[in-house]
């Protein structure tokens, strides 16, 4: 399917310039990509263009960003390839996502129009899942709260970030270390901080006490992050690229603690092949992690870990497991929704 992502000038998530597939190899995107690796996979799966535009709509997220001092101005200095909506070919395209519903889709259009809200506490994404805006035909709710399973156009569909375990371990593969990754909700949580708070010192104490508790190394990039939503002058434009070389040397992964999310990163790291702890009420780890694997709560993850530490017979057995879950839930499902959903607007 031929695809297009779109996103305004002012989210910081995904590339900072706009690019067609054909021009392009995975590790050279991520030379345009700064600050998180979310879409990333995606980009590589769909093997997608990306189209930047000048800012339509001021969702929550994006008043976020524009409201800390000097965050526009970065952006804009250091954005690249921005077109203007009219300039973008929808009609050659078999599916357009956006990031936010910035589009009013023709009506007579064969071409799918979907879209992300980037934050699951934008006002965007609750009143999306009740519905795609007007003229889009899907809301992909990372969450996974929507309905699962694709009945008709429109529609609100469970549709998580995708992820290929072959592919992204044939882009990152070095040697394993004997490491932990730690969510840096984990540490917040035991900072005692809320989502989104600068606290390094504390996040940093935090590590230093959990290293002590599980016996193990522990690394956190987040921790390391000194501005709002990860802007700096010049932009770290190697950050995401780090992030994947460092998260695959670890050997586990952990992420449970009382702040909310969907739990995007372990399917990260599971792809990258590392043994994943995660908690119960987080809909990708219930997904994802091997029964062994899963806790309720944080207190129980000391206990957890030090299991799987000590039980190597187990390993593969996890990894197996892990790697069953991806491609079915994170892969082969949500490829096959769009194709359905492709076929259906046609057929309209």
């Amino acid at each position: 399917m031929k695809t297009a992502l779109i996103k305004q000038v002012y989210d910081v998530f995904g590339p900072w310039s706009g690019f067609l597939w054909k021009d392009m190899s995975p590790q050279k995107i991520l030379d345009v990509w700064p600050v998180k690796a979310v879409y990333w996979e995606l980009t590589c799966i769909l093997e997608a263009d990306w189209y930047i535009i000048p800012p339509v709509v001021e969702g929550d997220y994006v008043r976020d960003i524009v409201r800390h001092p000097g965050h526009t101005r970065l952006i804009e200095k250091y954005t690249t390839n921005i077109v203007p909506l009219e300039k973008i070919p929808l009609s050659d395209y078999d599916l357009v996502i956006t990031v936010d519903p910035m589009l009013t889709p023709p009506g007579d259009s064969r071409t799918v129009f979907a879209y992300y809200v980037q934050e699951h506490w934008d006002r965007l994404y609750r009143e999306s899942m009740h519905g795609p805006r007007s003229g889009y035909d899907l809301f992909l709710d990372h969450m996974m709260d929507a309905e699962a399973r694709l009945d008709h156009l429109p529609q609100a569909i469970s549709f998580p970030y995708l992820h290929d375990p072959r592919f992204l371990r044939s882009q990152f593969a070095p040697p394993r270390q004997d490491v932990v990754w730690s969510d840096h909700r984990i540490l917040m949580t035991l900072a005692g901080r809320k989502p989104g708070e600068l606290a390094f010192a504390e996040a940093a104490a935090a590590k230093v006490r959990l290293e002590k508790v599980i016996g193990t190394e522990i690394r956190c990039r987040t921790i390391n992050h000194s501005t709002p939503w990860g802007v700096y002058d010049p932009p770290r434009w190697s950050d995401t690229a780090d992030y994947f070389r460092d998260l695959a040397e670890c050997k586990y992964y952990i992420a449970v603690g009382d702040m909310a999310g969907a739990g995007q990163g372990i399917a990260e790291a599971a792809a990258l092949g590392c043994l994943c702890i995660g908690q119960t009420d987080r809909a990708y780890h219930r997904l994802l992690c091997h029964p062994s694997c899963l806790v309720e709560n944080i207190a129980e993850m000391p206990k957890r870990f030090r299991a799987l530490k000590e039980n190597s017979d187990l390993w593969p057995e996890v990894l197996a497991y892990q790697d069953e879950k991806l491609n079915e839930h994170f892969l082969e499902r949500p490829l096959s929704a769009l194709a359905n959903a492709i076929e259906m607007k046609r057929k309209k």
